[in-house]
């Protein structure tokens, strides 16, 4: 199975002043609140999942916090507690940018299979991060669609 993963990295403006710390998003009402569900578990044990933490530095990423520490995702990578971990499955879907004001959102999927200091570190986690607007939702949106309908054109191509 092929991986399928989006990257938006665009300067997208909200009507409404910021008016919260990065990663909260701009405080609008148009603004939908983070969502953190999924497992992730840590040598076998589950972890409780706390709050999702986009940032930018220079590219996108995002922050899960755990009751025992923090997941990290990254170009392509995902670290533990700021250890860079072996994995044998990463798949990865997301879409995600930052805005005028500083402030980063991050939607997607992160389904893996790692190791690392701990042991194995497993999840298949489902985050909405950064109180992405109505227009940032809806640019997130038609970028997903653009690049499925390139991947349904690349497939029907003859060889």
């Amino acid at each position: 199975m092929r991986a399928t993963w989006i990257v938006v990295l665009c300067a997208c403006s909200s009507h409404d002043p910021p008016s919260t710390p990065q990663g909260s998003g701009t405080g609008s009402g148009s603004a939908t609140p983070d969502v953190v569900r999924g497992t992730l578990t840590i040598a076998g044990k589950p972890e409780t999942l706390g709050a999702c933490k986009p940032g930018h530095a220079p590219a996108t990423f995002v922050e899960v916090v755990g009751s025992t520490g923090t997941l990290h995702y990254e170009s392509t990578k995902l670290s533990w507690n700021g250890e860079v971990l072996a994995c044998a499955k990463l798949d990865r879907s997301w879409g995600g940018g930052t805005r005028l004001d500083g402030t980063s959102y991050w939607r997607g999927t992160l389904s893996f299979r790692c190791t690392g200091a701990p042991g194995e570190i497993a999840g298949d986690l489902t985050l909405d991060c950064g109180n992405i607007t109505a227009a940032e939702r809806a640019q997130l949106d038609a970028n997903r669609k653009q690049m499925q309908d390139e991947q349904r054109a690349g497939s029907a191509a003859p060889p």
